[in-house]
């Protein structure tokens, strides 16, 4: 018995299931082999793209993490069975002869047994290898079925997402716009009409986030459907609402109070899980008056921007890290 492969084998099939447990299971985030497959298939994208959002490469991106995804495991399982097969020479006979297996004769044997495909080449010589493969044909149906089934939920996740993006950039193409097309002569009320939805989607767009943080790389290269620079211009409306809503019914400033929270959500989660070792390269502009001011609408710039500069430093990471800039934002 060759306790090197044996040890070999079993901490790898337990690595690549415990990895699809936390990343199909759990509403907390990737497993670590997911989560390193996702950095080594973006980074290229993103060097090949020219770090540039309205690049089309980038719309590959996403779909390439997920079958690598699938690669990945299924690889792990095919090999960690491998392994613990190669700990006994004689763990697979042939079928016809008797005779001990090859290690090629036994990688076929491991990669058929977890594609559950049932060839009667070869077969297990003793009970616990027969065991062992039982095992392995089980959790090669289920966990690549169950990996299957993932990736609906994420395509899901994703409409939500395009839905969320199409929904902010249909009320206009800046923050200025989005006021000026809210604005009455007195009030924002067409705005606030509009913010129990964006925070539903919102809110569910924040919770695909945290189970499938490979949403993230689905992009669009069009930056009028990305959803980066639209959820960015969300918050930047708001905060130009800070400094224009002088006076407002409670009812409003619930409103605004919620949609905020609901921002502050999103901006943590992306600080912890993408931009903990990112800073940005660019400093974010001075929201442009001009337009509000020949709409009649007053601002208090310093009020809307008190204690953002922090806020709008992780908005600007995250731009650049997408392949946009506030130039996609204020237009």
């Amino acid at each position: 018995m060759n306790y090197l492969f044996l040890g070999a084998g079993a901490v790898l099939s337990v690595l690549v299931i415990a990895d699809i447990i936390k990343t199909v299971f759990s509403t907390r985030g990737a497993g670590s082999l997911s989560s390193a497959t996702i950095w080594l298939v973006w980074t290229p994208f993103f060097a090949a793209a020219k770090k540039r959002g309205g690049s089309k490469l980038l719309e590959y991106a996403g779909p390439s993490m997920l079958v690598s995804n699938l690669g990945v495991w299924i690889i792990g399982l095919w090999l960690g069975f491998f392994l613990l097969l190669m700990a006994d020479t004689g763990s697979v006979v042939s079928s016809s002869t008797e005779s001990p297996t090859t290690p090629l004769e036994k990688l076929y044997y491991a990669g058929f047994t977890v594609a559950t495909l049932g060839v009667g080449d070869y077969k297990a010589s003793a009970d616990v290898w027969r065991l062992l493969t039982d095992i392995a044909a089980f959790a090669g149906l289920a966990f690549i079925t169950t990996a299957i089934t993932y990736f609906v939920q994420v395509l899901s996740a994703v409409t939500v997402q395009n839905k969320l993006s199409f929904y902010v950039n249909s009320m206009g193409p800046t923050p200025q716009d989005i006021l000026i097309n809210s604005w009455t002569g007195e009030t924002f009320d067409p705005f606030y009409s509009h913010v129990a939805n964006l925070n539903e989607m919102l809110i569910e767009h924040i919770t695909n986030h945290h189970s499938f943080p490979v949403i993230h790389y689905f992009h669009a290269s069009d930056p009028e459907m990305a959803v980066i620079p639209a959820i960015v211009r969300l918050d930047e409306t708001c905060h130009l609402l800070l400094g224009a809503e002088t006076s407002g019914s409670h009812e409003r400033q619930l409103a605004l109070h919620m949609l905020r929270e609901t921002l502050d959500q999103y901006v943590k989660m992306v600080e912890s899980g993408f931009m903990s070792t990112m800073r940005p390269s660019s400093s974010a502009p001075t929201p442009d008056l001009a337009p509000l001011a020949r709409q009649g609408i007053t601002l208090n710039l310093a009020k809307a921007m008190k204690s953002g500069s922090r806020r709008r430093e992780i908005m600007t990471a995250l731009l650049e890290r997408d392949g946009w800039s506030w130039k996609n934002v204020y237009r």
